[in-house]
């Protein structure tokens, strides 16, 4: 969904007569957040996928720390266009993924069988599970199904997320108009 927010984003602003290289303009403050939430993760996936097993007891509270980061980043930005409807789904996913103890609950129903036995049995993912009886929020997991990706969902979060990304860089793809004196 990110990529597809990207390149919609790339699209409408050059539609609208914008330019990339606006987007070098763009102050953000605290970008390196984004990439330790991002080496933080990365760090998970790679012990999950190599079997190593040194960080399976903590997965959840690692990933949990990443969204953290990930909203003191929109914290520090100054209202750009976007960047409050990003902050708005991570604050929708981290709520449900806190409230399933670090853990982002999938509707399996509507993945096919063999992704959903993995999900249940805890081999496809250190970060997501089934959603059960037991599941909080489970409206908030990742429950739309992408029609061109049998094997994705999509949460309310994630929408929020890739729309906040596709306004932010239409917008910051136009020039600035300088004010009038």
């Amino acid at each position: 969904m990110l990529w597809e927010a990207i390149l919609l984003g790339i699209i409408i602003g050059w539609l609208r007569n914008g330019k990339l290289k606006y987007l070098n303009k763009v102050s953000l403050f605290g970008w390196p957040l984004i990439i330790l939430a991002l080496l933080v993760q990365t760090a998970v996936w790679i012990d999950f996928n190599t079997s190593s097993g040194y960080l399976t007891t903590v997965y959840p509270f690692i990933y949990l720390i990443s969204f953290v980061f990930l909203l003191l980043f929109i914290f520090l930005q100054n209202r750009q266009a976007g960047i409050i409807i990003i902050g708005l789904g991570i604050l929708l996913n981290l709520l449900v993924i806190t409230a399933n103890r670090g853990i982002m609950p999938v509707d399996s129903t509507r993945m096919p069988s063999t992704v959903a036995e993995e999900l249940a049995t805890g081999v496809k993912s250190p970060f997501h599970t089934t959603i059960t009886d037991n599941t909080w929020l489970d409206y908030l997991g990742d429950r739309i199904p992408i029609p061109y990706r049998r094997n994705q969902l999509l949460s309310i979060g994630d929408i929020f997320i890739g729309c906040g990304i596709l306004v932010f860089l239409q917008h910051n793809m136009l020039k600035k108009r300088q004010p009038k004196h």
